[in-house]
């Protein structure tokens, strides 16, 4: 850091970094945050947002600064970029909004006020227009229980009752989010919603009785484990003899979940032999029935998945689309939600949620919606795509280091994603797109990969962490004598090397070298006789001693 070597310093936070913390089962993101900021002041180093952002600049500080910060703030200052000045970056905001899960949305309200000092509604408001606008700031800028809240309140407000979407929220939501909506409708409109509806010419009879017990469905008054036998002897006594009992019907289904629901349908079946879905429907059709009430009972016996699939089905019919139950539908779903509803939309209906969104959508719009119903990861891929298709704008690089930074636990799923998307590689893109510094960190970035299964092989010993390892025995060699070092080239007539030149001799030369060698072997022939005689001689005379005695 103190060289100021901004190469060394992305290197270390990305590359480095990474090769410690993943085989310890931690992702790189939150060892930079927990250990590596937090020590470096610990050990007096100062503060270490402060020296990157006074070491490095342009857009590669842009990135490590983002790395360092908290993902929300971050975000709302690319938000902020992407609605400043002329013209409006509706990608960005698309790719941003439409992807938040549901516990950044207060967070990134509070971010983006905190540093502007206007709400991010605001923002959004000035800047964007239309249906575009109304799933923008209902998908990203309200919870889910404002959000349906306002639902409810155009459906009663003005002229006229929206029977269909208070139906459509009443069926398919949740004892919990029931309860938070009706909590957001008095913070938001000063009155009750049960009120609310009650007073609306349209809602009379027993649909207005379901739809106000459905209303206060709290999760305290939700039965953990209700007494099945009891029910369905109570939906058979409503069901046979002369007339309905409305209300029997009402006091059973209105307090149930939807499993809870589906169980008491297995139940009436089993004992009765019959579906509990298509009795109810005989029973409350015919002249002086209440369409609206039969509907809802309906919603209620059908699963949930499967009928929120029908809605949006029904949203696309007639002469115009139906954009308040389009949205309400798809806000607000987490992936495992969205791909069970999309799966039971084809599977009802025979074709694809998002084909038909494109179909009876357009413009930003479509792709607002398309946003909600794609997979996360595919979306965040679609828009890095989008990114970097302006690359001269810095607004586009910010949403670039936003929708790569803060993303290693699903990089690898937004690697798959890219591929799918553009049929090529994310990290040759950005090698073609990018260059210098700023290439090397989005690459990084890019190329991470988080650690899997690593804690549960630590935990049951199979694996050790780097620092808990023993050090592994060294691996010895043939051990080498050398009496001195050879000299250079290797020793003269060794493997590979030249040998010493012969030296030719004349014919008189050789005839005296042979006469040397013959004189040599004599001398060794006549030192070997000598030896015998004399080893004879002894020897007998050892043996007449020997007679002698």
């Amino acid at each position: 850091m103190n060289d100021g070597d901004v190469g060394k310093i992305s290197e270390n936070l990305l590359i480095k970094v990474a090769r410690v913390c993943n085989p310890r089962g931690i992702l790189r993101q939150d060892y930079i945050r927990n250990e590596i900021e937090a020590k470096y002041g610990e050990y007096g180093y100062g503060d270490l947002r402060s020296d990157v952002s006074e070491k490095t600049s342009g857009a590669l500080k842009q990135l490590l600064m983002a790395l360092l910060s908290d993902k929300l703030d971050f975000d709302a200052q690319v938000l902020q970029k992407a609605m400043k000045g002329f013209g409006t970056d509706e990608d960005c905001l698309i790719t941003i909004l439409c992807t938040l899960e549901e516990d950044e949305i207060v967070p990134l309200q509070t971010a983006y006020a905190d540093r502007y000092e206007r709400s991010l509604q605001q923002a959004v408001e000035s800047e964007t227009s239309g249906k575009f606008k109304r799933v923008l700031l209902l998908a990203g800028c309200d919870t889910i229980d404002e959000a349906y809240a306002q639902v409810c309140h155009s459906a009663i407000s003005g002229w006229g009752t929206d029977a269909k979407a208070l139906i459509r929220l009443m069926v398919t939501c949740s004892p919990d989010v029931m309860n938070r909506t009706r909590e957001a409708y008095a913070r938001l409109y000063g009155t009750d919603l049960v009120d609310a509806m009650s007073g609306e010419w349209a809602v009379t009879g027993d649909f207005k009785r379901l739809l106000c017990a459905l209303a206060k469905k709290h999760p305290d008054n939700v039965a953990e484990e209700p007494d099945y036998a009891a029910d369905v002897a109570t939906l058979r006594d409503a069901v046979e003899g002369i007339g309905t009992d409305e209300a029997a019907i009402i006091d059973v289904l209105s307090c149930k979940n939807s499993e809870q629901i589906a169980a008491l349908k297995e139940a009436y079946k089993v004992e009765h032999g019959e579906m509990l879905k298509e009795r109810v429907k005989a029973e409350t059709t015919g002249v002086f029935e209440s369409a609206d009430f039969r509907a809802t009972l309906m919603g209620l016996l059908t699963p949930r998945e499967e009928q929120i699939a029908f809605y949006l089905k029904e949203a696309f019919e007639g002469w115009a689309n139906d954009d308040w139950g389009l949205i309400s539908m798809l806000v607000h779903r987490t992936e495992a939600e969205m791909k069970e509803i999309s799966k039971q939309y084809t599977v009802v209906h025979g074709s694809s949620l998002v084909a038909d969104v494109r179909k009876n959508c357009a413009g930003d719009y479509e792709k607002a919606l398309v946003a909600l119903v794609a997979p996360r990861a595919r979306t965040i891929a679609r828009g890095i795509r989008a990114a970097m298709s302006g690359w001269i704008s810095s607004t586009n690089k910010g949403a670039l280091i936003a929708l790569l930074t803060h993303r290693d636990a699903e990089m690898k799923t937004l690697r798959e994603q890219f591929e799918k998307e553009t049929d090529k590689s994310l990290v040759k893109v950005l090698k073609d797109e990018c260059s210098g510094e700023f290439e090397d960190a989005l690459v990084a970035l890019a190329s991470y990969t988080a650690p899997t299964g690593i804690q549960s092989r630590l935990a049951s010993g199979e694996e050790q962490a780097p620092d808990d390892q023993p050090p592994e025995p060294e691996q010895k060699g043939p051990e080498i004598v050398y009496v001195m070092p050879p000299p250079e080239g290797g020793y003269p007539g060794s493997f590979g090397q030249a040998g010493r030149p012969k030296k030719k001799r004349s014919k008189a030369e050789k005839k005296a070298r042979r006469a040397r060698r013959a004189a040599r072997r004599a001398r060794r022939e006549r030192g070997s006789d000598a030896s015998s005689s004399s080893s004879s001689s002894s020897d007998s005379s050892s043996s007449s001693s020997d007679e002698e005695e």
